[in-house]
Parts: structure tokens; C-alpha cells; sequence
């Protein structure tokens, strides 16, 4: 992993991919610089649908993720599955956004 992440850098993950039911189509960093990785499935808002895992645990079991770690508070990478190429693009306001 790069250098400049700590293996335990919180994330917050949706349950399908903490339950390797699904895997991340959808990066997102915050403008607080917060990370999310995310099936990229709607979602209640409900603590219930995510969990807080440190970021080296999902990229250890994606290791394309490392291509996405130089996202910029605010902006988001998405992919149409995995193998698939990232798109990048600002954030949609984050009160409007349900992951």
C-alpha cells in the first residue's frame, strides 16, 4: 500500500462489502476527507446498512482500490465492475447523495 495511508486509515463501507457479498464500484472521499467505499447500490440512511473498517482491510481484498487513493477531498471514483476502468468526478453534494 502507499506509503502515506496507514493500513488502519478509517473507512466507512456499505455491508455488501464488508460482507464480500459485493465489491466496491463506488469510492467517495469526503470534503472532510473522510473515505467511503460502496457497492454503489441505494442504501438506507441507517447505521445499520455500513460499517467502520480500516482501509487496508478492503483494499487487501481489492488491490485496484490503490489506483483511487489519490482522490482529493471531494471527489469520488466509480467503475462498472471490477476489472472495469475508474471514472473520476466531483461529489454530488452529500446531503443529497445515498450510497
Amino acid at each position: 500500500m502507499n506509503q502515506e495511508f496507514d493500513y488502519h486509515l478509517k473507512s466507512y463501507i456499505c455491508v455488501h462489502v464488508f460482507k464480500h457479498e459485493r465489491p466496491v464500484l463506488l469510492v467517495c472521499r469526503g470534503a472532510d476527507g473522510d473515505w467511503g467505499l460502496y457497492c454503489g447500490s441505494p442504501h438506507k440512511d441507517s447505521g445499520d446498512d455500513y460499517r467502520v473498517v480500516g482501509i487496508g482491510h478492503v483494499i487487501d481484498d481489492d488491490p485496484a482500490l490503490r489506483e483511487v487513493l489519490d482522490l482529493e477531498p471531494g471527489w469520488e471514483a466509480e467503475r462498472s465492475g471490477l476489472g472495469e476502468p475508474w471514472r473520476r468526478s466531483l461529489s454530488p453534494d452529500e446531503d443529497d447523495a445515498a450510497y
